[in-house]
């Protein structure tokens, strides 16, 4: 799962302490992507079904119940994040596994799902052959990406903030740039074929994140794992969350009315349907 002074280790620490915070501050913005992607399995999802770096478990949410005698499971790295995907989907498992060492048997779902979770592994095309290990025959794989950098707002302030940052912080930003950003490549064609998969759907679309002010937004941006990382404060080291929530408000500026205030911005995903060979 992570040694806490690994860089995993680290990056787990961090979702332990965003968890509450990203399940009433980021999660919600997210939460059409959920739904977008449930839509899309609806008819061809089978149980039992794994939510995968499931966070507040929002896709599992979705698609629980849609197939009769349904089972799921929620799991991610975060116990915290767990805790409370357990508690919004009364009757499902779960897990506490990092993603890219899954602890599963071979062919144990018929469904894996994951929205913006697995774009965070460590190795993409190594992950893709570990899900494909832990579906049954005729099993799907369906998950969310962002799109490229100049197409996700979001992301333009995210970086923006962390490469400004002016104090030294433990671990490693994880990267929300993927091989899935630019949506159907010969990539993921490579990889999906080497792993026994096949390419089933691709759809687009974009989410447009929306806050009263730049407060709320700075607010719901620290609420995540990469910003929980620039706050880990060791011994000697002042709190320096003020100073953050005013460079991250500063870096709404842009994106903000001005005659309301309110922050919104546009930000582009991929949806993809992979389905193991029988």
């Amino acid at each position: 799962m992570g040694d806490p002074g690994t860089v995993s280790g680290l990056i787990r620490k961090g979702w332990e302490t965003a968890a509450p915070a990203y399940k009433d501050g980021i999660g919600p913005q997210i939460e059409p992507v959920s739904v977008h992607l449930s839509e899309v399995l609806r008819g061809i999802l089978v149980p039992p079904v794994l939510d995968l770096a499931c966070g507040p478990g929002t896709v599992l949410r979705h698609v629980w119940g849609d197939a009769p005698g349904f089972t799921g499971f929620g799991c991610d790295f975060s116990r915290e994040m767990v805790k409370i995907a357990r508690g919004r989907v009364r009757g499902a498992g779960g897990i506490v596994a990092d993603q890219d060492l899954l602890p599963f048997a071979a062919e144990s779902f018929m469904t894996v799902v994951s929205s913006m979770g697995t774009i965070f592994s460590s190795d993409p095309g190594r992950q893709i052959d570990a899900i494909a290990r832990i579906l049954k025959p005729g099993g799907v794989y369906g998950f969310s990406a962002w799109g490229r950098a100049e197409e996700c707002e979001l992301r333009g302030v995210s970086e923006t903030v962390i490469q400004g940052w002016p104090h030294p912080y433990e671990g490693r930003i994880p990267p929300l740039e993927s091989p899935f950003s630019s949506g159907r490549t010969s990539w993921l064609e490579s990889v999906s074929d080497r792993a026994g998969l096949r390419i089933d759907r691709v759809e687009s679309g974009s989410v447009t994140f929306r806050f009263p002010d730049r407060e709320s937004a700075a607010r719901a941006l620290l609420g995540t794992g990469r910003f929980a990382l620039l706050l880990r404060n060791g011994p000697g080291r002042p709190d320096r969350e003020g100073e953050l929530v005013e460079r991250t408000m500063a870096a709404f500026t842009p994106y903000t009315d001005p005659d309301s205030g309110a922050v919104l911005l546009s930000n582009r995903y991929h949806l993809f349907v992979l389905a193991r060979n029988q």
